[in-house]
């Protein structure tokens, strides 16, 4: 595995044996010969779409796989009961309001299921209101969907992996 060209990895140091303990699923731990330290690396390469507009969709799909992502999309409610496991992805990205269902609603399914699991709102509805009832929930961040929102989302990626 290139180091450089990893999707997304997210560190975190551990001097303690705790640490070297939680070993979890896709995780994976280097000892840094300078600070004597284990430092735990999760990698973060899944990502599921979840957006009733395929144009939008396939964008964000093109953008992530030029940058080494797994990625899937779902254009409705429907499809992502029917045929997606949510455990099989690492991040996803949920509109607020799709034809056949609420994205609040989903999230909090999504949130019963996998507690842990990092979603981000996209959407052209955002407001402060729908911002606090989504991070109240446990959405990760909420983005608007505008002309800056792959600069956005390349950004926030970064944060994650820090």
């Amino acid at each position: 595995m290139r180091a450089q060209n990893t999707p997304l990895l997210n560190q975190k140091s551990s001097c303690t044996k705790s640490g070297i303990d939680r070993v979890l699923e896709k995780n994976f731990f280097l000892y840094n010969l300078t600070t004597k330290c284990l430092v735990e690396f999760t990698l973060i390469g899944s990502i599921l779409i979840i957006d009733d507009n395929m144009i939008f969709c396939n964008a964000l799909k093109s953008h992530f796989t030029q940058k080494e992502y797994n990625v899937k999309t779902c254009i409705s409610f429907r499809e992502f009961k029917d045929k997606i496991d949510i455990k099989n992805f690492d991040l996803i990205f949920l509109d607020l309001r799709l034809q056949d269902a609420e994205g609040l609603d989903i999230l909090e399914s999504i949130l019963e299921i996998c507690p842990d699991k990092k979603v981000i709102i996209i959407s052209s509805y955002l407001d402060d209101e729908c911002i606090a009832k989504a991070k109240e929930i446990g959405a990760f961040q909420c983005i608007p969907k505008n002309s800056q929102l792959f600069e956005k989302l390349d950004y926030l990626m970064n944060e994650i992996q820090q």
